[in-house]
């Protein structure tokens, strides 16, 4: 590469609040939204997370991002050039009990990652030997795998299940889901 051509330019995004310039530029003060593990959700970041919510008489399914291997919801959210990015379970507890040490991690007793519904039957504070523990009782860990009980992975599983409920709760659509693998062609978002 010759010292004449300009190096490329990061291109910004609409709608998103993060202005991209090149380091030398002094025209303009350089904007970066940082990342604020204390940040709490305003009202409008609350009414967005439950608008990624599906309820079933039982669970209640995020159907938002879900991030590979793990097959957990995430939400993302920012205010003023600040960002947190979480579990969507994880948010959906703290919402009823606050903030959470980084110790405490929320445990699944529905046994399905994608349910944010807090209480007894579903998402409850715990440790996470004790969640380890849940989880081989339940058969969720095979080594280090993180199978369905059908040879499927949890993330294809979680990106089954959300297609099932893009347009609402549908019994069938979501039984579906959750017992034919390798039937499933959605797409990620």
């Amino acid at each position: 590469m010759t010292d004449d051509v300009e190096p490329a330019l990061d291109i910004g995004f609409p709608d998103l609040d993060v202005e991209f310039v090149t380091e030398e530029s002094e025209e303009r003060p350089r904007r970066v939204r940082v990342v604020d593990n204390s940040l709490r959700p305003s009202k409008a970041n609350i009414t967005a997370f439950w608008s990624k919510v599906v309820k079933s008489p039982t669970c209640w399914y995020w159907v938002g991002a879900i991030s590979a291997p793990d097959g957990y919801g995430r939400f993302n959210f920012q205010r003023e050039n600040r960002q947190r990015t979480m579990l969507a379970h994880r948010f959906a507890v703290e919402l009823v009990h606050g903030p959470l040490t980084p110790d405490v991690v929320c445990e699944h007793k529905c046994n399905e990652p994608l349910c944010v519904r807090v209480g007894p039957g579903h998402l409850v504070e715990s440790t996470h030997s004790e969640n380890v523990r849940y989880a081989i009782a339940l058969g969720r860990l095979s080594g280090h795998a993180l199978l369905d009980g059908q040879g499927r992975s949890r993330y294809e599983r979680s990106l089954a299940i959300r297609e099932a409920l893009r347009n609402g709760y549908d019994e069938d659509a979501l039984f579906h889901a959750k017992t034919n693998p390798g039937d499933w062609q959605g797409t990620l978002f």
